[in-house]
């Protein structure tokens, strides 16, 4: 480490000596050429000394050299900072290892958080701080760069406009958004150098709307994706900027989507902000006539009949609202949530569109495993259930 340190003030003190004496840019040529030579701001002597000084010599000079052999003389100058100022946008716990990543990622800088107002939980009605607000504290980032605003329309409210004031400040390179939860309007997607990004959990155009992941278990699908775009004033409108797409197994749920997003999806953002601002990335615009939008989830969406409705309707509910809000049934006027739902695949396939419950009580012949809790109650398996409750009711 110290060597490190020392072999980059050698660097940095070279540079600094061509940059007094012989560059064309900012040394004794510099009369002469008048600025023609870099085609990059700032230029590459003083992006190679701030990319030195944050990430030693061992990780800047390699940066340092690929800049320097991507420059060509130029009137028009690229703005190519040492590292992209972000402004992160969430406000689920889907966002928080984009945040993570983000801020171990040396190349980008986290200067502002933005996320939902603190919401009263519980008979008290507490206040709770969102998700993202209490992880950015835990990651070292101040209060003062948090954000929490109820209302973002500069043109609507004196607190919309205070809060477009306090993002222009901060001066950011990229808006990340994620799961944020309301509609940005354009003349706060105008603030960054590169633009709004948003990461969007399907693979669009398909699934536009608050309810992606989700509806691609109601829908059945067996791939998705991530999709990583530039954000525009609609839902889940803007240029398709770059997409990685994986398989969805049979027994996985929305919550095993999300985990496997949260794995793959924060170094292939960064790594995208970082393509994109360099221009190696092209926009795709959305195919409008492959477009299919998705609602907002509500409680009672999780309401089934386990006696008329068809295991493959249940398997995809139970699937898609895993984590919220549960699937559950009425057993004589209290919820029965099924907590756990493990099918066998091949019967499944043979029998899917019979009940999950046969009109004498028995399970569907594809149930390998299932735990309900009845309201008020511990959660038990089919046969305590069946055995203590449903014979009465038979």
């Amino acid at each position: 480490m110290l060597f490190d340190k020392i072999l980059a003030k050698i660097v940095i003190f070279l540079i600094k000596i061509y940059q007094k004496t012989i560059s064309p840019d900012k040394g004794i040529l510099s009369f002469y050429f008048k600025g023609k030579i870099c085609s990059h701001e700032p230029h590459c002597s003083e992006y190679s000394i701030r990319t030195l000084k944050r990430y030693g010599f061992l990780n800047g000079f390699p940066i340092s050299i690929d800049r320097i052999l991507h420059c060509l003389p130029s009137m028009h100058k690229i703005y190519d900072p040492e590292h992209y100022r972000v402004v992160f946008i969430s406000s689920a716990p889907i966002g928080t290892p984009f945040l993570d990543e983000l801020v171990a990622d040396p190349r980008f800088e986290v200067v502002g958080i933005v996320t939902q107002p603190d919401k009263p939980v519980g008979r008290g009605l507490t206040l709770q701080e969102n998700i993202i607000k209490t992880h950015a504290k835990k990651l070292g980032i101040s209060d003062s760069k948090i954000q929490t605003p109820t209302k973002i329309n500069p043109e609507k409210s004196i607190e919309g406009k205070n809060f477009f004031d306090r993002l222009s400040a901060v001066k950011p390179d990229f808006l990340v958004v994620i799961a944020y939860g309301k509609i940005i309007p354009q003349n706060i997607l105008d603030i960054p150098v590169f633009g709004p990004i948003n990461v969007h959990g399907s693979l669009l155009p398909k699934y536009r709307g608050a309810s992606p992941i989700q509806t691609i278990f109601l829908n059945q699908e067996k791939e998705s994706g991530i999709t990583i775009m530039h954000m525009d004033a609609g839902m889940d409108t803007g240029d398709i900027i770059c997409q990685k797409s994986f398989e969805i197994p049979f027994d996985r749920t929305c919550k095993d989507c999300i985990e496997h997003m949260q794995i793959i999806g924060p170094k292939f953002l960064n790594q995208t902000l970082r393509n994109y601002a360099k221009n190696n990335l092209k926009t795709q615009k959305q195919d409008e006539n492959k477009v299919i939008c998705c609602k907002k989830i509500e409680k009672s969406d999780g309401e089934v009949n386990v006696f008329t409705d068809s295991l493959e309707e249940i398997y995809a509910k139970y699937r898609g609202f895993f984590l919220w809000p549960r699937i559950y049934f009425l057993f004589e006027g209290k919820k029965v949530i099924i907590e756990k739902l493990v099918l066998e695949k091949k019967y499944y396939e043979e029998k899917s569109d019979f009940p999950l419950i046969s009109s004498n009580g028995d399970l569907h012949p594809a149930v390998q495993e299932i735990h309900i809790k009845p309201e008020g109650k511990k959660s038990m398996d089919w046969n305590s259930f069946k055995n203590g409750y449903l014979k009465k009711a038979l």
